[in-house]
């Protein structure tokens, strides 16, 4: 029975072993906080401790400046708005990716319009990014997916050619570089997140960074209820709104930023070792590289998966598997273009009379919904582990692989069941 999958009664490849903890925190947290408590300037309209992290952060990815946000979505937000970017306007966004990219182009009565991705590294394709843009165009956001950095040279020139807004959507990749350059500082501004999951966090919180001094104050005035800095705190010049970050976040995340060299090195190392070992799986292959990615912020080291491989194993009965073996794997982001926030158009009240109204349920987006459905996201926790433990991970996909179609089985049945009950307690009758 050792070696049976646990999801068939076999026992785990994990048992009796904890991965690395997320979040990671320690005296420095512990420290910084205590300052903060004390200092009585717990809010950035006082303190300056979320204003010195983000700058820090700004240096360590290479750009001048740096805007501590509430969150990623913000940021994401408040880039577009310093941009220009509003009514009528039209913004390329990636169809895999989590759905706030493309809310955030809807938060300014943009149109976001959805462009596939390429299949290996599933990042946005530069190539049907320019077939997409119109007259209306006036900007992209680009995803570093997991980290793994997006055609930056393909991309600027797109930009430069078209004159567009290049927003980078940085929220998987810190620490990640592209040519010696840190992702981030190649656009108008780069968008990070600090969510719980993120490769540093403070629960939440979010930062842009840019070299355009004049875009930052902007930024500032739109995330600062429309304040402009150095005036008088009820001058209100512009529109905006408060998407300021606390100084209890800016203190954690001048902790984690100290982690997070040597926590990406080991990420990088062991990523290393999967990359070797995981191809000599059939139907298993690593999201791709580039040789001009000179560091890689691992969010998460993503799969490649063909379930003809697997006995037909979909890609939810292979996660469901990992999860029971105790790998901390799941699925991927849905394409955009199935949501039904856009197939249904439930969006409507937030673009403008005369806006481009695109029919998102007549979109295809190829690789991204093939990608939806065939590739697994290993997080990023797992590769903070020793070498061994992280070859767990292979020992628990060969161990499935080996008896994939008796999984199949059982979970096909376990998905039948679930639907006969579920009909079942509609019609009012018991489920059993």
């Amino acid at each position: 029975m050792g070696d049976l999958p646990v999801i068939l009664g076999g026992r785990s490849v994990r048992a009796g072993k904890i991965w690395p903890a997320w979040p990671q925190h320690g005296e420095a947290e512990r420290n910084l906080l205590q300052a903060t408590l004390e200092s009585g300037s717990w809010s950035t309209a006082r303190g300056t401790r979320a204003a010195d992290a983000a700058e820090e952060f700004a240096a360590y990815q290479g750009a001048r400046y740096g805007l501590p946000l509430a969150n990623g979505s913000c940021s994401l937000e408040a880039a577009l708005a310093a941009c220009g970017i509003g009514p009528g306007d039209e913004v390329l966004v990636p169809g895999l990716t989590f759905v706030t990219t493309a809310i955030a182009a809807l938060a300014v009565n943009a149109t976001p319009v959805f462009v596939d991705v390429e299949p290996t590294s599933l990042c946005l394709d530069v190539a049907a990014a320019e077939a997409a843009a119109t007259e209306r165009t006036r900007a992209v956001i680009p995803v570093h997916l997991a980290g793994r950095p997006c055609d930056l040279d393909a991309l600027s020139d797109l930009c430069q050619r078209h004159d567009l807004a290049m927003i980078e959507d940085c929220a998987h990749a810190h620490g990640s570089s592209w040519g010696g350059r840190g992702v981030g500082s190649f656009g108008s501004f780069g968008s990070f997140s600090f969510q719980e999951g993120k490769l540093i966090t403070a629960g939440e919180g979010g930062a842009l960074i840019a070299d355009d001094e004049a875009l930052r104050s902007t930024a500032w005035s739109y995330a600062n209820c429309g304040r402009i800095e150095g005036r008088h705190r009820y001058d209100h010049a512009n529109y905006g709104t408060n998407m300021r970050m606390t100084e209890w976040q800016g203190a954690v995340l001048q902790a984690q930023l100290q982690r997070l060299p040597q926590q990406n090195r080991v990420r990088e190392e062991r990523a290393r070792l999967l990359d070797a070992e995981l191809p000599k799986i059939p139907g298993l292959r690593p999201q791709s590289g580039d040789a001009r990615i000179t560091s890689r912020g691992r969010y998460a080291y993503v799969l490649h998966y063909d379930p003809a491989e697997f006995s037909g194993l979909p890609v939810t009965g292979l996660v469901a598997a990992l999860r029971h073996e105790g790998i901390l794997a799941g699925e991927s982001y849905p394409s955009l273009n199935t949501l039904e926030l856009f197939r249904e158009r439930r969006f409507e009240r937030r673009l403008p009379k005369g806006a481009p109204r695109l029919d998102y349920a007549g979109v295809s987006l190829p690789n991204a919904e093939h990608a939806a459905a065939h590739t697994v996201w290993l997080d990023h926790r797992m590769l903070l582990a020793e070498p061994d433990d992280v070859l767990d991970i292979v020992r628990a996909l060969e161990k499935i692989r080996d008896r994939s179609r008796a999984i199949r089985l059982r979970t096909s049945k376990a998905v039948t069941s679930a639907g006969r009950m579920f009909r079942a307690a509609r019609r009012g009758r018991p489920a059993y």
